[in-house]
């Protein structure tokens, strides 16, 4: 057992490896000292297996940051606290973050077990590959592209470059190098939209970037099939197939640069997405799921027969639903919609009303 003055200069040395490597003590990255303390973690014998997969992942990373932190627990894979870190991330029997009905669900961070620009380009890869097995067995015109929808909720990871928004983004490139007509929502959507997009516009699949509930320092990749619902099996064991086949482990093209490139003309932009959000479509399929609410038989109008007026608070967990809670109030004939500001989006403290 580690005496308290061993285990704090432990950490005095973790803390100075993570500035050095770019990652600073205020960074939102959570670390996982528990694996850094406990030796079982630690297998010298798997070491130079963990720094090649290492090697190997930083070959293949478009991402600046997280090949950056890499490199550096490489370079220092003399020190005890970087060859666990290797370990962690990079484990010696080449497990990677399961795909599974929900899809991917992992904290954000580097490496195969994490979500990041390249596992989000290396499962956009291989599912775009399925869809077009599956159509093509299936008996579809080949002459008629596939389409996808994507859509993404606010989750990020600055200190390392990783977030929701740039993995729809990179999902949508994947998209496109593969052949598909895409449609990117421009902007943070609901699930349930995306959901609905998917039939509404003939879509082979939809992907929604969200966790849900999952704690804020995770990321998810949700996959919607054909007929608007969650993928169920066994298509997700073919998915799962098809991502690790080789072809589709090696970013198809440079992502990296174009995304970029994209990020360097976001002011002449009127989208969200660097030019590559879809605007006019996203206005279009939202109008429409709200009118196919009101048009359900859903909307009965019985709001209106309440004695007394009906306040309800609106409260988000980690998600971006605040818009369209309101658009769904007032859908119904609720009469307000109560919020707390910094679930909003907006510097204030105060509780606000909507009213109609």
């Amino acid at each position: 057992m580690r005496s308290d003055e061993e285990l704090h200069t432990q950490m005095h040395t973790l803390t100075i490896a993570l500035i050095l490597s770019g990652i600073h003590k205020s960074s939102s990255y959570t670390f996982d000292f528990s694996s850094i303390i406990s030796s079982k973690n630690f297998d010298p014998e798997t070491m130079e297996d963990s720094i090649q997969r290492a090697q190997e992942w930083v070959d293949l990373d478009p991402n600046e940051k997280t090949k950056e932190y890499i490199s550096s627990l490489i370079q220092n894979k003399g020190g005890p606290n970087c060859q666990k870190e290797l370990q962690r991330l990079f484990p010696s029997d080449g497990s990677r973050v399961g795909f599974g009905t929900a899809g991917l669900r992992s904290a954000m961070k580097p490496g195969p077990l994490g979500m990041n620009d390249l596992v989000i380009i290396q499962t956009t890869q291989g599912l775009a590959r399925y869809c077009q097995r599956a159509a093509a067995e299936a008996g579809k015109d080949e002459k008629k592209k596939l389409m996808a929808v994507i859509g993404y909720d606010h989750r990020a990871n600055p200190d390392l470059g990783l977030s929701s928004k740039t993995f729809a983004i990179l999902t949508k490139m994947a998209f496109l190098e593969a052949g598909f007509d895409c449609v990117l929502f421009d902007g943070y959507i609901a699930t349930p939209i995306v959901a609905y997009a998917v039939t509404k516009l003939d879509a082979a699949v939809g992907v929604m970037v969200t966790a849900s509930h999952n704690p804020k320092d995770d990321a998810g990749f949700k996959v919607y099939w054909s007929n608007g619902c969650q993928i169920t099996s066994p298509v997700d064991g073919h998915i799962a197939n098809f991502i690790v086949q080789e072809e589709n482990l090696k970013p198809w093209t440079d992502y990296g640069s174009m995304l970029r490139k994209a990020m360097e003309n976001e002011a002449a932009c009127s989208d969200s997405c660097y030019g590559i959000g879809d605007k006019d479509i996203t206005e279009f399929v939202v109008d429409d799921y709200f009118k196919a609410i009101s048009a359900s038989g859903l909307v009965t109008g019985q709001s209106s027969k309440f004695d007394t007026k009906v306040n309800i608070c609106y409260t988000a967990m980690h998600g971006i639903g605040y818009q369209f809670a309101i658009k769904s109030a007032d859908t119904f004939g609720l009469d307000a919609l109560y919020s707390v500001p910094e679930q909003q989006g907006q510097l204030v403290s105060q509780l606000v009303s909507h009213e109609k």
